[in-house]
């Protein structure tokens, strides 16, 4: 998920440099800046959405990460170095 939305957002990146390029240059229509401006605001809507956590609170976060840390604890995994046998 986390791919498409960053190729939505670099889509939409894109388009709005069109709009402002188009905007700049010259004499603008303001149906072709229009449709530009909406283009950019199609593509970042759902780059927005699928970036956003659906439905999860900073609770259940922090709760989720917690299980996580608990359960790579109790694999043997932890984020000290490893030792070795001159330590």
């Amino acid at each position: 998920m986390r791919l498409y939305s960053l190729l939505f957002g670099l889509i939409s990146l894109v388009v709005l440099v069109m709009f402002f390029i188009y905007v700049i240059r010259g004499p603008v229509d303001p149906l072709i800046a229009g449709g530009l401006f909406v283009s950019f605001l199609a593509c970042a809507a759902p780059a927005l959405l699928l970036l956003k956590p659906a439905g999860q609170t900073s609770e259940e976060l922090k709760r989720r990460q917690a299980a996580r840390r608990e359960r790579a604890r109790q694999r043997g995994f932890t984020d000290d170095p490893p030792k070795g046998r001159g330590s």
